[in-house]
């Protein structure tokens, strides 16, 4: 009889076991875009700018983190990136607020995706795109992924960007620096010109 109820206890516990690696499997997987038009969606719905600089966005997400919001990488120097846009320990803090995006690093690979993306929007203000190796190397002057999203049913009566110039990308950026930063996706807005007479 002892034997038989220890038996069965391990067996219950092998099926608790194995349910929760399965229900964090699925987790797991609800925290991945499953296609770019998926990706494209959230990111418009957040209030990402459907700027020229959209595909280059989604070309960014794809390398660094092929849409998986609970991405946790660890460099064998123990440098660590997070999340969806893969972003370094330097912009957050572990178990609380704080880093140059004054969020959490948790944060960072939770489903919500609009303080992630804030904090990349930052980053690219001050940095720029270079800032990450993968966009330079397998993003920067290919609009394949840039024409590929406006075949999505959100952006296909759009025109999608034919090119990423230099010159267009830091005149962006320097409209961005003049932006307000009460809002996260604030719209440029442009003055008229006033004649004193």
């Amino acid at each position: 009889m002892f034997t038989f109820i220890h038996i069965y206890r391990a067996m219950w516990n092998a099926r608790v076991i194995v349910f929760i690696l399965f229900f964090v499997a699925i987790v797991s997987d609800a925290k991945r875009f499953e296609t770019r038009c998926k990706l494209v969606r959230e990111l418009l719905k957040i209030g990402m700018p459907n700027d020229m600089f959209l595909g280059q966005w989604v070309c960014l997400i794809e390398k660094v983190s092929k849409r998986d919001t609970s991405l946790l990488t660890v460099k064998a120097s123990g440098k660590k990136l997070y999340g969806l846009y893969q972003i370094p320990k330097e912009w957050c803090r572990e178990k609380k607020r704080g880093g140059l995006c004054n969020i959490s690093c948790e944060a960072l690979l939770d489903d919500d995706i609009r303080d992630d993306t804030v904090c990349a929007l930052k980053i690219a203000e001050e940095k720029g795109f270079k800032y990450w190796p993968q966009w330079t190397t397998r993003c920067k002057n290919d609009n394949f992924i840039t024409n590929e999203i406006y075949k999505c049913p959100d952006l296909n009566r759009l025109t999608p960007e034919r090119s990423l110039s230099s010159s267009l990308y830091s005149r962006s950026l320097q409209l961005r620096r003049k932006r307000s930063l009460r809002s996260p996706f604030p719209k440029v807005t442009r003055s008229k010109s006033r004649h004193i007479h």
